[in-house]
Order: C-alpha cells, then sequence, then structure tokens
C-alpha cells in the first residue's frame, strides 16, 4: 500500500515538473515586427561609373606662323579674361616680311597708274593695263596676307577660360600651328566623359539625366545631362565613349577630377522595391525576405536583387502569393517563426 502511494506521488510530482519546463506561447513572447506590402513599380536602374572632369570646350591655342618665341605672359592654372594677351612672337622677320609687301604694293600701285594713263592717251596697250592690274592685284594679296600674319603672331584669349596646360617656353622656336596653349573656357558647365560597356551603353540615350559626385566636396551631388553616346567601342578598353554636361552648381572645380557618375535611363523597368532593412544575409545579387502569411508566421524567401535606389532595393520577383513582408525586425527570425505585428 506505501508502495503504491510512493509511486502515485512519484509520477504526480514527474508530470507537475514537466508541465513547469515548457513555456507558454503568448504574445509578449513573440517577436515584434513591422510589416509592409508590397507591389511592383517603374523604375529607373541607374548606371554607375567614373569619369574625368574636364572643361565644356578645350581648344589648342597656337600661332598662324612659324618664329622665336619672345613673350609669354602666362602660366599654367592661370585664370584669363577675353581679349587677353597671352603670348607673342619676335616679330623682326614679320614686320620685315611686311614692309617688303608694302613696298611692293606701293610700287604695283604707281605701275598701275601709269599703264592706266597712257592706256587713255592711246600710248599703252590694253594688254599692258590688264598686266598692271593683275599685278597690283597680287601685290594688295600679299599684303593683306603678311598683314594677317601679324595679328596672329600672338595669341590672344578667344574667351574667358583656364589655361590647363603650357607646351612651350619663351625663346623655342615654334612651327607654324604647333600648339603652344591647352586651353578651356570657363562657364557653369562642365564636360564628364566616361566609358561603359556594351550592357550598359545599349540603355543609355543623349538627354538622360545623370548626378555627379567629386571627392573634392562630399555630399554635393551636381546635376548633368547626357551629351554624347559613342557609337563604336574603343579597341584597347572594349568600351563605349560617354559624355556629360554638368553644371557647377557654383563650386569652385578643376580639370582632371575624377568623377563618381549615375546616370538614370529614360527606359525603366518593373521591379519591387522593398525597404532595404527587410534583407537579410544579402550576399551581392542575392539576400532573404521574410514573407508573413494570414497566421502570423514568417517565411523565408530568397530574392535576386537588381539594383538599389536609396532607401529601397528593387527586386526581379517573389512567389505570386507572397503580399506582405517583414520591413523592420527581420535580423532575428527564423523561418516558420510565429510573430508579432507592431504598428
Amino acid at each position: 500500500m506505501r508502495s503504491s502511494l510512493f509511486y502515485m506521488v512519484l509520477v504526480f510530482l514527474t508530470t507537475t515538473a514537466c508541465r513547469n519546463n515548457i513555456p507558454e506561447i503568448t504574445s509578449e513572447n513573440l517577436a515584434g515586427v513591422k510589416i509592409t506590402e508590397i507591389t511592383p513599380g517603374e523604375v529607373s536602374i541607374p548606371i554607375h561609373s567614373s569619369g574625368i572632369l574636364a572643361s565644356s570646350e578645350e581648344m589648342k591655342l597656337s600661332f598662324k606662323t612659324g618664329g622665336i618665341v619672345a613673350d609669354i605672359a602666362v602660366k599654367e592654372g592661370d585664370n584669363v579674361k577675353k581679349g587677353e594677351i597671352l603670348a607673342q612672337l619676335n616679330l623682326s622677320e614679320i614686320n620685315a616680311q611686311v614692309s617688303l609687301a608694302g613696298n611692293a604694293y606701293e610700287k604695283a600701285l604707281r605701275d598701275y597708274n601709269r599703264a592706266k594713263n597712257l592706256y587713255a592717251d592711246t600710248v599703252a596697250t590694253l594688254e599692258q593695263l590688264q598686266d598692271a592690274t593683275t599685278a597690283l592685284n597680287v601685290a594688295q594679296s600679299r599684303l593683306e596676307i603678311v598683314r594677317f600674319n601679324l595679328t596672329h603672331s600672338k595669341i590672344i584669349a578667344p574667351s574667358n577660360g583656364i589655361v590647363l596646360k603650357q607646351l612651350v617656353k619663351t625663346n623655342e622656336l615654334v612651327a607654324s600651328g604647333y600648339p603652344v596653349f591647352l586651353f578651356g573656357t570657363s562657364g557653369t558647365n562642365w564636360k564628364v566623359r566616361t566609358g561603359l560597356s556594351d550592357r550598359d551603353i545599349v540603355k543609355i540615350n543623349p538627354g538622360d539625366s545623370a548626378v555627379i559626385k567629386v571627392d573634392a566636396w562630399p555630399g554635393v551631388s551636381f546635376p548633368a545631362l547626357v551629351s554624347l553616346v559613342g557609337g563604336m567601342a574603343n579597341p584597347m578598353t572594349g568600351t563605349c565613349d560617354v559624355e556629360l554636361i554638368m553644371d557647377d552648381r557654383g563650386y569652385r572645380l578643376a580639370n582632371g577630377f575624377v568623377a563618381a557618375i549615375d546616370i538614370f535611363p529614360s527606359k525603366k523597368e518593373t521591379l519591387i522595391l522593398v525597404p532595404v532593412g527587410s534583407i537579410v544575409e544579402a550576399d551581392g545579387e542575392t539576400g532573404y525576405i521574410f514573407a508573413v502569411s494570414d497566421s502570423t508566421k514568417v517565411h523565408k524567401i530568397k530574392i535576386n536583387i537588381v539594383t538599389i535606389i536609396g532607401s529601397k532595393a528593387g527586386i526581379d520577383e517573389v512567389p505570386r502569393e507572397v503580399k506582405i513582408i517583414v520591413s523592420e525586425g527581420a535580423a532575428y527570425l527564423r523561418d516558420g517563426e510565429p510573430v508579432k505585428v507592431v504598428k
């Protein structure tokens, strides 16, 4: 009798102890999460690249004629105004050519006047008058040529701008047309050059918007537009050249700055946008999200990440039955776990 009573008490205590070890699932100990509804949308997937900043217009300035450089009034990096003299040749030889052409013109003019008077008196023939007229025209043309060369024996700034590169020094002998300066016009617009792969080049067109950032001004975004899309790939790099026109917004910039470029093609694609914080175990182009079922249980789903736009991630597709996902608190969840929705 005592043995039976002992076993009954032992079984009762064991059962009670087991029941005390099983935690009761209540709303208080469920993981609290925030949810959001997902819908597809039309988005422009940005194309990321890097490029080099340059003046909106660059030109090589040179002398019309060859000669010895007598004076260079500027140096690299100088800002100059339109009409300012940048460099000048030694004019000794050119002035002598002007004087020689001037004397030849005066002689031809005298010969013409003499032939004209003699022809009027029927002393000279028509042929002699025509020859004198031709000689006068030739002498006048030669005089205009040397005067033109004299005018262009100095380099004048064609517009407001900056001397990007000085290629010649004083007392050097330069040939006609040899570049002396690399000159960049100044203004509110700058040009950015970059190269894009074949997969990206087919997505953009002239006029597409872009945003450019430079290390010199952290946190500043400069608006830009695609101005030129190359039609042939560079055989050395395999990329196609693209040029963008950028507004400096009043910030001081310099040629050669490295620029980070985000181009937004006008052609949009249909993607599903989800909060970046809803993605867990992201690894490059893949990750996971938690879908919320009607029973408030979460299910782990693998996704393909196409692009990141601000605080949103664009993914290509999810199962058709998935309508609601966890937007906050996904980092601490497990597949199949019941959750509590927090507003």
